[in-house]
């Protein structure tokens, strides 16, 4: 049967601005995930990748070109009774002078000690004494959670006194009722705050992340997922695609986290990867000599997202320094090397319904190392410049197409480690092998969120309601590893990969890797080793056929490389150097509408961060300059560890089950956990405390740095009290206050920590 497809794309707005690192600048790193309105959609075998467990819908299709009419009680119902995501109500703004819900017990589920890397000496009681920090959030008083107002404008703020993050909550205008309207309330602003600690992977980097805001549209608009700032190190994050959609609390948090996780890499990377330094030896990133883990080197990357379909074949534009060790084993791992396309068997496009979409498909058209030469070299490859197809598609269906310039911007460098890492180790809310009622869901009027996306109605000018797709990042960047009907209102489950039967009829998993971007085990990928022709004759005319003939990678490209992943992670923050890394202080004033609009940089005050060894503990750090003490800090100590990566891929999970003090994981959840890597998974024995300094430093040029036990706890350091013990550094990268936003400015002091003939320095960078 012949299905209409009435497709309509919704124009996608980046918002971003170069890295103009000669001067201060914000970058948004992120854009909205492409939005398509649907009436129907070609759906073969009810689009679930012939791995359905679920009825499927009477043609395969959802048949309606307009769902629902005002008639429809189902849908009015749905319009006029939005579920708060807050039961008690706290979504809505209260005004100072109103009196707060004074709960102190918050019923949100325990962290648990498997959601954490301890340092191993510790006992059970101090265990039990870190969990508690870490649970902290269960029995903070909402009254914590202040409302403050902005030109009028009301918010809510709250300082983790764990972290040193302020998270916000900004209210949107309702525009049905025209009333101020918080998306998460103080009880559910909290529970994101103790959910960021479960779920997102983070160091002594996290001290130097200023704020989390959300909804503040003043900064962010709603044609962006998420913005990280480098330079003021603040994260903004638009919650509208989960706004006002009758989701829980629970169904937000799950929305609004990937996007989060994404933003936080960035500003992960800020601190630890793109920190080459420009004087240092350069090295491309397919050469062997920048793995080395014992070199300093730097590679060149190329950035232009602003790329158009006129501009796709010029040069780049900004220049990035990176840090070698990083990039190139990052480029390898993940098999950006590999210059050979996909093969894919023509039985798999057609149980996929990708038959008549094969020529355009993005696999087909270009190869991974294809890819990634487009989005960071500087100059286009000639053979790439007179690519055919305008738009590639990513879905079976051929809904979801990319672009020459989409891929610039979503395979650069910046943009692709945060996406890959979410890929590695975010944790999903939802599980993808749940059974998938999105169909019965529209069908009532109700929006519908799961591991593949947010489906949601839209009512038009005319009182018209369509459906509106949005893919979770785990869909979109997923999919271009493995082809899936990822857009299906009935899709659920594994991905083909050629491995093992699927869940609900034991019929084998067939193979529709497409590109081998994965650090997870990806055997069964084949790529396209040659082409052969024949040559026939029917009685009237010469008939050639063309025959690809497969081939296989090797073994080391396509084995489980997760640990190794995960250790070029660890060895790039600094894991288990005494000294990790530097950071320079700054703040964020306010102009007289209350926005942050003014960032002062103090290039001289630093703060240092890194590791000590449990049996070698110390109370702190002092700088010297000829030969006389001028500065010092005492530390503030860690004895838990939160970056983690994953064994295997990540399938979802909901995460708890009953209510109240029966509130518990589920064994989904559990399996989740247990999927997690630790540094002790990596190789790494040596038991370590994390720290960063409690005071900013104001250093000066040409000091040395020492450790300092306070032998009289009188808080001051004196000659007699420094520690004669090694002092170790990352050897594969500086360690210093040269970010991306002042690489090549001469007005930033920047500093740098060396190793000089055994003794540690501090230095200005020239």
């Amino acid at each position: 049967m012949k299905f209409r497809k009435l497709i309509k794309k919704i124009s996608i707005i980046p918002l971003l601005t170069l890295p103009i690192v000669a001067s201060s600048c914000s970058i948004g790193d992120d854009i909205k995930r492409e939005i398509i309105k649907i009436g129907q959609i070609f759906d073969p075998n009810n689009g679930n990748d012939n791995q359905n467990g679920s009825p499927g819908s009477k043609n395969g299709s959802y048949e309606r070109n307009v769902i629902g009419d005002p008639k429809d009680p189902a849908l009015k119902e749905h319009e006029k009774n939005p579920v708060s995501p807050d039961e008690n109500n706290s979504n809505q703004p209260q005004g100072k002078d109103s009196v707060a819900n004074n709960t102190t017990t918050n019923n949100f589920l325990k962290i648990s000690d498997k959601e954490v890397y301890f340092t191993t000496s510790l006992s059970q009681e101090q265990k039990a004494k870190e969990l508690a920090k870490l649970n902290s959030m269960i029995n903070t008083n909402i009254d914590k959670v202040k409302e403050l107002d902005r030109n009028g404008e009301p918010y809510l703020e709250f300082v983790d006194t764990q972290t040193e993050l302020i998270w916000r909550e900004h209210a949107y205008l309702d525009q049905r009722t025209g009333a101020w309207k918080y998306q998460l309330g103080k009880s559910g602003l909290l529970n994101l705050v103790h959910e960021f600690k479960r779920k997102i992977p983070y160091g002594q980097e996290i001290y130097d992340l200023k704020s989390i805001s959300i909804n503040d549209y003043k900064i962010i608009n709603d044609k962006v997922n998420g913005l990280y700032m480098p330079d003021s190190r603040r994260m903004f994050v638009n919650g509208s695609s989960v706004q006002n959609k009758g989701f829980s609390t629970y169904e937000i948090i799950g929305g609004l986290m990937p996007t989060i996780f994404h933003e936080y890499i960035h500003h992960w990377v800020t601190v630890y990867a793109e920190i080459g330094l420009i004087e240092d030896p350069k090295v491309s990133v397919d050469k062997a000599n920048a793995k080395d883990v014992t070199k300093r080197q730097t590679t060149e990357i190329y950035y232009n997202p602003g790329t158009t379909a006129e501009n796709a074949d010029h040069s780049h534009g900004a220049r990035q320094f990176w840090n070698s060790y990083f990039s190139s084993n990052f480029y390898s791992l993940l098999n950006f090397d590999v210059n050979k396309k996909a093969y894919i068997k023509d039985e798999v496009l057609e149980k996929l319904g990708a038959t008549r979409v094969k020529s355009i498909l993005l696999y087909n058209n270009l190869s991974l190392n294809d890819i990634w030469r487009l989005a960071n070299e500087l100059q286009t490859p000639e053979h790439l410049r007179e690519l055919q197809t305008q738009y590639m598609a990513i879905s079976p269906s051929g809904s979801f197409t990319t672009t020459k310039s989409r891929l610039k911007y979503n395979f650069s460098l910046t943009e692709l480690v945060p996406r890959e890492y979410t890929k590695y180790a975010f944790e999903s809310y939802f599980s993808m092998n749940e059974e998938n009622k999105t169909l019965e869901k529209m069908e009532a009027g109700q929006n519908s969120i799961t591991w593949f996306g947010v489906r949601y109605l839209e009512t038009d000018q005319y009182n018209r309601v369509t459906q509106v797709f949005s893919p979770s990042g785990n869909a979109e960047d997923w999919s271009h590893t493995y082809l899936n009907n990822f857009d299906s209102q009935r899709r659920q489950g594994w991905f083909q990969n050629g491995e093992g039967v699927n869940f609900y009829d034991n019929s084998p998993r067939f193979n529709a890797t497409v590109m081998p971007n994965s650090v997870f085990d990806i055997n069964k990928f084949r790529t396209v080793d040659s082409v052969s022709t024949t040559t026939s004759w029917d009685g009237r005319r010469e008939i050639v056929t063309t025959t690809e003939n497969p081939g296989e990678l090797p073994a080391k490209k396509t084995k489980n490389r997760a640990v190794e992943f995960y250790k070029v992670f660890l060895e790039t923050m600094g894991y288990g150097k005494t000294i990790s890394q530097i950071y320079t202080k700054n703040i964020v004033s306010k102009n007289d509408q209350g926005l942050e609009t003014t960032n002062t940089q103090y290039p001289t005050l630093v703060r240092f961060t890194g590791y000590i060894k449990t049996d070698k503990k110390v109370d702190g750090l002092v700088v010297k300059q000829n030969g006389k003490i001028y500065g010092q800090s005492l530390f503030k100590y860690s004895n838990t560890f939160n970056f983690f990566g994953h064994k295997d891929i990540d399938q979802g999970a909901k995460m708890q089950e009953g209510e109240g003090v029966n509130l518990r994981v589920t064994s989904e959840r559990q399996t989740q956990i247990d999927n997690r890597l630790y540094p002790s998974d990596a190789g790494y024995t040596q038991n370590y405390l994390s720290y960063i300094t409690k005071d900013f430093i104001e250093v000066k040029d040409n000091s040395t740095i020492h450790l300092w036990k306070d032998k009289n706890n009188d808080g001051v350091a004196s000659e007699d009290e420094l520690v004669q013990q090694e002092i170790t550094l990352p050897t594969q990268r500086p360690v210093t206050t040269q970010r991306s936003t002042n690489a090549t400015s001469s007005k930033f002091d920047k500093f740098l920590v060396e190793n000089t003939n055994g003794n540690i320095t501090l230095k200005a960078i020239k």
